[in-house]
């Protein structure tokens, strides 16, 4: 069942992504934004290594997800457009290989963000890092060409993933701050 679940992400994301595609300004644009962008992906690999108890399930299905979620998006875009389809195979070959790559290794980093308090801290706070850091430089390298609907959107997950890291923080924190207190109370201190 695990496996279904991850293929089927992956390949729902994967044909989600350029079907919304479009040149205007709309609602759609905005979707497509998300869905195409390279920490969805990160974040569908790292949730599929959440859902696993394993560290080696999760780092075979989590490139399992993303492998199919490449070809999904490979068709789709093949079936979209008149575009050369050796091209698509050649960049669905390149993102494929990248896709078994990263994907194991995020999936890794999911299975290790299970771990409670700040050992799992570091590994939750990788997906929204990545938000951050991939809206940054999409913003100050294309955002003024591509419009404003463009720089919003980028702006507005760069936010709420400095809201979500803030709240994983503080998570971690009120977590493990009710154990410190008792233990001092309990000890006179």
């Amino acid at each position: 069942m695990a496996v279904v679940a991850a293929v089927a992400a992956g390949a729902t994301l994967g044909a989600l992504a350029p079907l919304f595609e479009t040149t205007s300004n709309s609602p759609a644009h905005v979707v497509h934004l998300i869905l195409a962008a390279g920490w969805t992906w990160a974040a569908l690999a790292f949730c599929v290594g959440v859902a696993r108890k394993s560290i080696f399930e999760s780092a075979s299905l989590a490139p399992a997800a993303l492998i199919t979620a490449v070809a999904s998006y490979y068709a789709t875009k093949t079936a979209q457009s008149a575009s050369s389809q050796n091209d698509s195979l050649s960049r669905a070959l390149f993102w494929s290989l990248a896709a078994a790559i990263v994907g194991a290794f995020l999936g890794v980093i999911g299975n290790l963000a299970r771990s409670p308090g700040l050992r799992g801290l570091f590994f939750r706070a990788l997906v929204p890092v990545i938000a951050i850091v991939e809206t940054s430089q999409r913003l100050s390298a294309e955002a003024s060409s591509q419009g404003t609907v463009v720089g919003a959107t980028w702006n507005g997950i760069r936010i709420a993933a400095v809201a979500i890291l803030a709240a994983l923080l503080g998570h971690t924190v009120m977590r493990s701050w009710p154990r410190h207190f008792t233990s001092r109370r309990e000890r006179g201190a």
